[in-house]
């Protein structure tokens, strides 16, 4: 490639070499710009020079044998400062500098003149191009180097005969792999996670004793059997240019469940019945206020569609998602030491902020379209996202007055949240901040949502958390109550409440790739009155996990967690007050 170059660069020059007429006052005046001039600027004269030109008869040569009969005319130059006519504001001295003191090639007058103004013939041009090629060719391209080449060629001829073998017949299974692909435009990935889990109380009071909810869970009591979790994603991912992105995810497990979801945190219930033939929205399964349950729980046993989104680019800085299901901690809420259910926390609370990304939305996911923006692909980031969670029903069931399912109904979440994201340190370390808000309406709670997520990675070690508050009025489905096991209604004024959550992380212990990180957090203070046992305390939960990596491709994760006061309650009655311990062991396969 640089020989290609110094050859390219030495025809370019070839009219400066033999005195060609190339002269403008805004030409480019460095060795760079001359080569890549264009080539109409390089004027050489086939026959003779035009009149008044140049002032001796000696120039005007046509044929070889007057170009060496005037050969004695002409002396080699070492130095460009030997050419009286040739100066440092000339617009081609850095080329003439060049070739005189790397090449060697240049040729002035007797007078010590270059004469750079006058016109060449084609005589002219084919012995300076000699004269250079001749300088190039000693120089890169000498005979001992050929014969140093050919020796040795001959000394690894049996690795180069070898090295030949091998891109054949990586060429044959590549022409193989070709003609039996599944696609030319989709790549097939998944993620295996299975996990063993063991938890419960010491107390054997039960929670509620008769209730049971939507999908007839009975509330357990004291300690539960240890379970065994799978869960699996398999990603079709197809790009038609390179810079979009069609994601088709299946999903399936053994429908294993965590003492935590059998438990019934979060779960809510109610004071008046619902109507005939409509859904008892009161103990749905999406609970709004704690959504604490292990993330595997009741994955399958069916397989269903996980997700189904295109995302592409219609400029350099905006993207668009737009699907008929995906969830909204795939695009907002994100946090890099919490945030991937194969990889670090295990529990929805430390996975996502529950009033950004209520826990119905992020378990059933939704259709809608996202929006982000980094103008100039900088520190910067806006995104914007509307997502129905039953978009595929015109009427769910839910009770009057609730205008439940279909695009605009009941389930749905529309939020926007903005970030500052950059480096310091050299790079060393990062941080960054979103500020977020969120409108939802999830099966009879309505929610006006703020939030603060923030990161701070200094080297290998990590703080971060989030942080939320919710307006959650009563007027848009009276008698209807976020908090856990509320057997009155919503209070009159509605209520406001608040999550905290906060964490420190440390990368790289022990091995590398690994994460050891702990956090702490409350997902439910709010400012509803206590009501005997109900909502007499807040829910603390505790949650820590190290991650081991065995491979690239596999990872073995022990996680711990603790539910201090769960449902907002001490204890008293029938409810019990005593903390959950819940302990997993994951075990995740990337492929």
């Amino acid at each position: 490639m640089k020989k290609t170059y110094l050859l390219a660069g030495s025809l370019s020059l070839l009219g400066v070499v033999a005195g060609a007429n190339i002269a403008t006052a805004n030409e480019p005046a460095n060795f760079e710009n001359l080569i890549a001039a264009e080539p109409q600027n390089l004027q050489v004269s086939e026959a003779l020079p035009a009149p008044n030109t140049i002032a001796d008869a000696s120039s005007t040569i046509t044929s070889v044998n007057q170009l060496l009969a005037n050969e004695e005319s002409m002396g080699q130059v070492t130095s460009v400062s030997q050419l009286s006519d040739v100066r440092p504001t000339d617009w081609a001295y850095q080329a003439l500098a060049s070739l005189v003191e790397k090449y060697g090639c240049i040729a002035g007058y007797p007078d010590g003149t270059f004469r750079g103004n006058r016109a060449a013939t084609r005589y002219e041009m084919a012995a300076a191009l000699n004269a250079c090629l001749d300088v190039i060719s000693d120089r890169f391209a000498t005979k001992e180097d050929l014969a140093t080449l050919q020796r040795l060629m001959d000394e690894f001829a049996a690795e180069l005969a070898t090295l030949r073998g091998r891109v054949d017949n990586l060429e044959a299974r590549t022409a193989a792999l070709e003609a039996t692909q599944f696609s030319t435009t989709t790549k097939l990935t998944g993620t295996a996670v299975m996990s063993v889990q063991y938890g419960g109380r010491q107390s054997s009071n039960s929670i509620l004793g008769s209730v049971s909810p939507a999908g007839g869970i009975s509330f357990a009591s004291g300690r539960t059997n240890p379970t065994v979790i799978a869960g699996v994603l398999l990603n079709l991912n197809t790009s038609f240019t390179g810079t979009d992105l069609l994601q088709t995810t299946l999903s399936t497990g053994n429908g294993g469940r965590d003492a935590i979801s059998t438990y019934g945190i979060g779960l809510q219930t109610s004071s008046t019945l619902a109507p005939a033939g409509t859904t008892d929205i009161f103990t749905a399964p999406f609970p709004y206020a704690s959504p604490s349950q292990y993330y595997w729980s009741n994955f399958g046993p069916n397989v269903e569609l996980y997700r189904l989104a295109y995302t592409f680019k219609p400029t350099q800085d905006i993207t668009i998602t737009a699907g008929t299901r995906f969830y909204p901690s795939d695009i907002i809420d994100t946090n890099s030491w919490a945030n991937s259910p194969t990889s670090d926390f295990g529990t929805y609370f430390f996975l996502n902020n529950p009033f950004i990304v209520p826990y119905a939305m992020n378990y059933l996911g939704g259709a809608g379209v996202a929006i982000q923006w980094n103008p100039n692909e900088g520190p910067f980031t806006v995104r914007a996202l509307y997502l129905a969670a039953e978009p595929g029903r015109a009427n769910s069931g839910i009770a009057p007055p609730s205008p439940g399912g279909g695009f605009a109904g009941d389930p749905y979440q529309a939020s926007l949240e903005l970030e500052y994201a950059n480096t310091f340190g050299n790079g060393r370390n990062s941080y960054a901040v979103k500020l977020q808000g969120t409108y939802s309406k999830t099966y009879g709670i309505e929610a006006q949502a703020g939030g603060i997520n923030f990161e701070l990675n200094l080297g290998r070690l990590g703080i971060f958390g989030r942080a939320g508050v919710a307006g959650i009025p009563n007027g848009y489905f009276p008698n209807v109550s976020p908090l856990p096991f509320s057997i009155f209604g919503a209070p009159a004024a509605g209520m406001m409440a608040y999550n905290f959550m906060a964490g420190i992380g440390y990368k790289d212990l022990l091995v590398p790739g690994s994460v050891l990180a702990a956090a702490a957090g409350a997902p439910f203070i709010n400012s509803a009155p206590s009501l005997g046992v109900i909502n007499n305390a807040n829910q603390v939960n505790i949650e820590a996990f190290y991650k081991f990596p065995i491979s690239d491709n596999i990872s073995i994760t022990p996680i711990f967690t603790a539910i201090i006061n769960p449902n907002n309650t001490n204890g008293g009655g029938v409810i019990s007050g005593q903390p959950i311990l819940q302990g997993v062991i994951r075990t995740t396969f990337t492929f």
